[in-house]
């Protein structure tokens, strides 16, 4: 049974980590209030909840693309990203938003009214796989399955196609972090350790040992704090025990790691670190992101920084304005067309 003093600190990270993504500077006065009044709001039913006035679940808003802060375009027909990596830079059609990467050359796209589809940038190509009736909670995607939570079920469909089949109740309360991993899909939250379902009919359970914990990149989890500005302590391998202990450099605050590549704030300036605290580096292109790397190697902010090839490349949209999701990176071009970063397109080695 958890206390009202610890739900109500996930609450407040919950709302904290939630307004760390706004950085439209014109509409982050309105979506704090916002999410103040939603936090206000649900402290209280947990009052009344424990004061025997009835009994509440309750869930983080659905997560919106996230907006980037301007930047300075250039006059060159091509942005620096283009330039670096152009076999990962593709245009879509207007109509698609993109959601996450799959492959090198799939991405997971909403298109209207309200259907998903994979889209192929070899071929120009879109298949629908679903149509959600709301926006989903968490989403993530691989070669195999397209998964996402809605409600109090967690929905899936195979990414060739077919039916979307859904399960429930979610266990775990405010799930924030969710991984498809070959046929398995993994998810965990501030109060409630990680959980997992083998699809596509397992049983959903919870991960043993996991208690406390918090997924960074399946099968690592962190003992990650409700502060932002506190740091993790440690590592823990879910499938075979293995603990890493994480050392923050000095002066680090607010870590966040994935199994190798941490980010976190000295100064008021972002850091990007191992998670042996080696390999420290200022990149003030990444202030007010949160410190998951994609794939344990890309950080996104108002740049992207490849920690495997120790680059910084800037996002550069004609409007200054650009939206990310799992691996995908996008912005509205010129030509009223979409133009689409996917990092899982980058090649491997350094270059």
């Amino acid at each position: 049974m958890r206390s009202d003093e610890e739900i109500a600190r996930a609450l407040r990270t919950i709302g904290e980590r939630a307004e760390a993504l706004d950085l439209l500077a014109g509409v982050a006065v309105k979506r704090r209030r916002r999410r103040r009044r939603r936090v206000r709001a649900a402290l209280a039913a947990v009052c009344a909840a424990a004061l025997g006035w009835g009994t509440l679940v309750l869930w983080p808003a659905p997560p919106a693309p996230v907006v980037g802060t301007p930047v300075t375009a250039i006059d060159s027909p091509l942005t620096a990203i283009e330039r670096r990596w152009p076999q990962a830079v593709f245009t879509m059609p207007e109509r698609y938003r993109p959601l996450a990467a799959i492959d090198a050359t799939r991405v997971l796209v909403r298109a209207e009214p309200g259907t998903i589809e994979v889209y192929d940038s070899a071929t120009g190509r879109s298949r629908p796989l679903a149509t959600l009736p709301d926006q989903p909670r968490q989403l993530a995607a691989n070669g195999e399955w397209v998964a996402w939570m809605s409600g109090r079920e967690v929905a899936f469909v195979p990414v060739r196609g077919g039916k979307v089949i859904r399960t429930g109740p979610v266990e775990g309360e405010n799930v924030d972090r969710m991984e498809l991993v070959g046929d398995r899909l993994v998810w965990s939250a501030p109060l409630d350790g990680v959980w997992r379902l083998d699809l596509p009919a397992g049983v959903i359970e919870r991960v043993p040992g996991s208690a406390g914990l918090q997924l960074a990149a399946w099968p690592w989890a962190t003992d990650e704090p409700l502060h932002l500005r506190g740091n993790p302590t440690r590592l823990v391998n879910l499938e075979t025990g293995r603990t890493v202990t994480i050392t923050p450099a000095r002066g680090v605050e607010g870590l966040r790691c994935g199994s190798t590549w941490c980010l976190g704030v000295r100064d008021g300036a972002a850091v990007v670190q191992r998670t042996d605290g080696g390999q420290a580096r200022v990149r003030p292109e990444l202030r007010g992101r949160t410190g998951y790397p994609y794939r344990d190697r890309f950080f996104v902010g108002s740049a992207v920084y490849d920690t495997r090839a120790g680059v910084l490349v800037p996002i550069e949209p004609p409007d200054g304005k650009w939206s990310s999701g799992p691996g995908v990176i996008s912005w509205a071009a010129r030509d009223g067309e979409v133009r689409v970063v996917n990092l899982a397109a980058v090649p491997p080695g350094r270059y």
